[in-house]
C-alpha cells in the first residue's frame, strides 16, 4: 500500500496497471470506481495522481488484515488496551435475564455480576477487535422472555489487568457481529469497579483467549 494508510500516495495509472497486472484503462477505471464508492480520494497531479485512502477504505483493509492474520497466524491470545467509561446501563439489564444467565453458567462456569465493565479501545486496536470477532467464541443463543425476543451473543474469555492486579474470570460479550465498534463490554462474577477501585478514565489491559485457531 506504499504507506497509503498513513499518508497520501503519488502513483501513475501506468505503474498501478503494472503492479496489478492489468491494462492502464482498467487501472484508471478501478481508481475512479473506488473514488465514487467513497474508499479513496484522488487528486490529479503531474505524472499521475495523489491518492488518499479514506476511512471507509481503511476499515475494509483492516478487516481483511484481521481475517488473514487469523487464517495464517498461530496466536491464540490477543492483548488490547482500553479506557474505562460509564455505560448506559443497558448491558446490565440484558445480561441479567434468566435465559442468558443460565447459559453463562453452563458455558463459562459462573454467573456475571449484573452490569458490564465498558472499555473504549483506541483506533489502532480495531484490527484486534476484528480478529477477536472473527474467532469462534462461545455462542449464547437468543430466547423469548416476558413477551420479548432477546438476541444471540458471543462471549470471549479474557483476563483483565491493571498494573499488578488482575481478574481471570472475565469475558467480553459481543451482542452481535458488529464491526468497528470500539467499546467492548466485559462481564465477570465480581463487581469489577469495586475490585479495582476503578474510575472513568482508568486504563486496563484485556488479554483475550481466542481458543484453537
Amino acid at each position: 500500500m506504499q504507506g497509503g494508510i498513513r499518508h497520501p500516495v503519488h502513483i501513475s495509472s501506468i505503474k498501478l496497471s503494472k503492479n496489478l497486472g492489468i491494462s492502464q484503462q482498467s487501472a484508471s477505471r478501478y481508481l475512479i470506481q473506488l473514488v465514487d464508492e467513497g474508499y479513496l480520494d484522488r487528486r490529479l497531479a503531474q505524472g499521475g495522481q495523489v491518492v488518499t485512502i479514506l476511512e471507509k477504505g481503511i476499515m475494509i483493509l483492516r478487516k481483511e488484515f484481521s481475517e488473514y492474520s487469523l487464517m495464517f497466524g498461530t496466536k491464540r491470545e490477543i492483548e488490547m488496551k482500553g479506557t474505562l467509561e460509564t455505560g448506559l446501563g443497558e448491558g446490565g439489564y440484558y445480561i441479567s435475564k434468566k435465559g442468558y444467565m443460565q447459559q453463562f453458567q453452563e458455558k463459562l462456569g459462573w454467573e456475571p455480576f449484573e452490569g458490564t465493565f465498558n472499555l473504549r479501545l483506541n483506533e489502532d486496536e480495531i484490527p484486534k477487535i476484528e480478529a477477536m470477532r472473527a474467532a469462534e467464541g462461545m455462542l449464547i443463543n437468543g430466547f423469548e422472555q416476558e413477551g420479548r425476543t432477546f438476541g444471540k451473543a458471543w462471549v470471549f474469555e479474557c483476563v483483565l489487568k491493571s498494573g499488578s492486579r488482575s481478574v481471570e474470570n472475565c469475558a467480553i460479550i459481543s451482542p452481535k457481529r458488529t464491526h468497528y465498534k470500539r467499546v467492548v463490554e466485559v462481564i465477570s462474577p465480581v463487581f469489577l469497579r469495586k475490585k479495582f477501585n476503578a474510575k472513568d478514565g482508568d486504563v486496563f489491559t484485556i488479554c483475550v483467549n481466542l481458543g484453537d485457531i
